[in-house]
């Protein structure tokens, strides 16, 4: 009996000595904060998600407003109030497709005008560079881009930020020349390994693209530099409990679904459809004072015209966008375009004239008048 105790002890001393000397399983990151975007919900989260995860931990949310210099992401606006009306740091980011330094103020002022139509303002937080593609652009020109691009948002009065994947990060930029030192990377492997930071700063981690939250996936981020963030309140905010309409016939405004839907546009909601999420969305930013983007006026502007004569110089643009880099050609006053079709520019709806060309022109009265 003493010497199976004997063994026994032996087997239990040796057996505690190599659990010491074995390395730990990696601890689950922290779940400090989601990024979301219309493909979390193609018409934007509610207010009740954004309470949940505040209650649940979570501290911040980054929001996608844009991409490029033509695309707004039409969820931007609600996902932006929802998660600030829950006391959640709010930031935001541009995917961007940077290829020269013409691309890189470009997407620039559009990411600042996004941002202004969709209510983010610049005391909210981060905005953020997402730079995950070269486009053929080598190394050095991508990084010189990159921090052009975020010189330019910074002069705009924002702080800024840079995300990428932690391989890219390594291979296509030079982290040593970035105006960002602690980014914030991705890198996915169920929290077992940390990206590869540059000079061992670290910025934040997206660790995960599979975390489940009411049924639906999201990335997740832990933040070590504590950028995202810092001074979040712990209180899970709530607006009062009033419909949209009840709301607009209490202020004595303008309640009809077309009314609604206008409204909507005026605040970056141009995928208007009557949800909960856009609805609270409105609500917490008319009780919050912000301000409406100004929309066009009609009368100010051609439709359904089938031939015009330029009574100034105008531009053809291979865009509804009438950013510089989709400038075509330069036309001068009386020159005649036959129109084939209407459109209307990315952000605020304003009409374009569609040409037999192909590209388009300004349907603005002050440039353009009918020919019968």
């Amino acid at each position: 009996m003493k010497k199976i105790k004997y063994l026994m002890a032996l087997v239990l001393s040796l057996a505690l000595t190599f659990s010491f000397c074995l390395p730990a399983s990696a601890a689950t990151p922290d779940k400090d904060f989601v990024d979301v975007s219309h493909w979390n919900n193609n018409s934007g989260l509610p207010l009740s998600f954004y309470q949940t995860i505040k209650a649940g931990g979570y501290k911040a949310a980054v929001v996608k407003v844009s991409d490029a210099t033509n695309y707004l992401d039409p969820t931007a606006s609600v996902n932006i109030a929802n998660a600030h009306a829950a006391g959640l740091k709010v930031h935001a980011y541009h995917f961007t497709r940077l290829t020269s330094t013409a691309d890189a103020n470009a997407e620039a002022n559009w990411f600042a005008t996004c941002l202004k139509n969709v209510g983010f303002k610049a005391s909210y937080g981060i905005v953020v560079a997402d730079v995950e593609t070269t486009n053929g652009v080598s190394k050095p020109k991508l990084t010189d881009y990159t921090n052009m691009f975020l010189k330019a948002m910074q002069d705009k009065g924002y702080m800024v930020d840079l995300y990428t994947g932690s391989s890219f990060y390594k291979s296509h930029l030079d982290a040593d020349k970035l105006s960002v030192n602690e980014p914030w990377l991705a890198r996915y492997n169920n929290g077992s390994a940390e990206p590869s930071w540059n000079n061992g700063k670290k910025g934040a981690w997206q660790w995960t693209s599979s975390e489940v939250i009411n049924g639906r996936y999201f990335d997740v981020s832990q933040d070590f530099a504590g950028k995202y963030t810092k001074s979040v309140s712990k209180t899970v905010g709530k607006i009062k409990s009033i419909s949209l309409v009840n709301y607009l016939k209490s202020k004595g405004k303008p309640w009809s679904y077309a009314a609604r839907e206008k409204l909507a546009k005026q605040y970056g909601i141009n995928n208007y459809t009557g949800t909960a999420a856009q609805n609270l969305a409105l609500v917490a930013k008319l009780q919050s004072g912000i301000k409406p983007a100004k929309l066009y006026n009609p009368k100010d502007y051609l439709s359904g015209v089938k031939k015009v004569k330029t009574t100034k110089t105008v531009y053809l643009y291979r865009s509804t966008n009438f950013a510089g880099k989709y400038r075509v050609a330069k036309f001068k006053k009386g020159t005649l375009f036959t129109i084939k079709a209407t459109g209307n520019s990315p952000i605020k709806q304003v009409p374009r004239l569609k040409t037999k060309s192909g590209f388009w022109i300004t349907a603005n009265k002050k440039y353009v008048k009918v020919v019968k």
